[in-house]
């Protein structure tokens, strides 16, 4: 029985960039709704931290949006939050969870590997947590939920031309994967009686609509570029790097707390398919050279093409971060379909990554691009 009017939701990934931000919108929904509805998070312990010590750190008020604050945390964490044990690699079963329940839930799947490696260990990784994990949670959990909105990404989207003229190629195991599910969740869910839909965010970004600004607990993509950098500027930053990259192209990027935002604004519509992305890429040629001055990089040149004769640092530059950024910064731009982005939002104002993009990787150099949580 589906519940009606009340917020029940089911969300893997709360720990992740993306996820924790989706849950703080949740947690903001229940609020709202009078502290009704429930939400029960699926995690996993991990290096050596309890799922209850790793939801915690979520709740670290010097990191949380300060809307959080507002909130009677007390009473949401008793009442309307519950924990529970799994792990997308080994799919403990949960129907322990759930016979106590009455009414079926909403499923929310953003917990992903985001690995964009290429080896074999990358595709197998890619493969037994993103692909068969996704479809054994939905398998698993069929007969308590009503619904699946499932977090794929803006890079696994292709213009509908280009399928038609046969160009459709992907750089990694990463997009791969996520394109088979979204090619099997509607017939999977269409199968067991489901409502479904994809939500594509692009590149995530730190925090530029809630206070504090700039935060992200995780530095990954893009700011790996800028990690890559930062710690090999002690031992080679006197050598020059020469970066291949498209002039004429860029990053489409959103910051953290605008894709959660839309995300957890398109749940309760019938919209099956959005991409969660920014009206304007942010150009290889304005992006890389703020992330380098973050990082302390001066020495780079730009070039069209990956080098053949590399000096040391290249060799390793396209051997770690290069192998799979080089992949994005080459690319061309695409274009994306904004208007049912814009509807669904349309008394939300866009932020401006421009003009705050050189703040972003202030913000991650300040920390040492370390991982401010796992």
């Amino acid at each position: 029985m589906k519940r009606s009017g009340k917020p029940f939701f089911i969300l893997t990934g709360s720990t992740g960039v993306l996820g924790s931000h989706i849950l703080y919108e949740l947690l903001w929904k229940i609020h709202a709704c009078g502290y009704q509805g429930k939400l029960i998070l699926l995690l996993r312990p991990k290096q050596g931290k309890s799922i209850e010590a790793r939801f915690r750190d979520l709740l670290n008020p010097a990191l949380m949006p300060v809307f959080m604050q507002e909130i009677d945390l007390e009473r949401i964490q008793k009442d309307h939050v519950q924990l529970q044990d799994y792990d997308m690699t080994t799919a403990e079963a949960l129907d322990a969870c759930f016979q106590s329940e009455e009414g079926t839930w909403h499923l929310i799947h953003c917990a992903a590997s985001v690995n964009l490696g290429t080896s074999a260990a990358a595709c197998e990784e890619i493969k037994q947590t993103n692909y068969y994990g996704t479809l054994r949670l939905i398998k698993m959990l069929r007969p308590y939920i009503h619904k699946v909105s499932y977090i794929s990404t803006a890079f696994a989207f292709r213009p509908e031309e280009w399928k038609e003229q046969n160009m459709v190629q992907y750089r990694n195991y990463y997009e791969i994967f996520k394109a088979q599910i979204e090619e099997e969740i509607p017939e999977l869910c269409r199968e067991y009686g489901l409502a479904w839909q994809i939500l594509r965010p692009s590149i995530i970004a730190g925090r530029l609509m809630d206070a504090p600004y700039h935060v992200v607990y995780r530095f990954l993509v893009f700011y790996l570029f800028g990690a890559f950098f930062y710690r090999s500027k002690q031992a080679y930053g006197n050598m020059n790097v020469r970066i291949a990259l498209n002039p004429n192209g860029g990053l489409n990027m959103v910051p953290v707390d605008y894709a959660a935002k839309v995300i957890v604004r398109a749940l309760d519509t019938p919209i099956q398919d959005l991409n969660v992305v920014h009206s304007k890429y942010v150009p290889n040629t304005f992006a890389v050279p703020r992330m380098l001055q973050a990082a302390g990089w001066t020495n780079y040149e730009f070039v069209s093409q990956i080098p053949t004769d590399l000096n040391p640092v290249e060799k390793l530059y396209y051997r770690t971060a290069g192998a799979q950024l080089s992949q994005y910064l080459l690319a061309d731009d695409y274009p994306f379909d904004m208007a049912e982005l814009k509807d669904l939002i349309p008394d939300v104002e866009e932020p401006n990554l421009e003009a705050n993009f050189a703040a972003l990787c202030d913000y991650a150099a300040e920390h040492q691009f370390r991982h401010v949580m796992e």
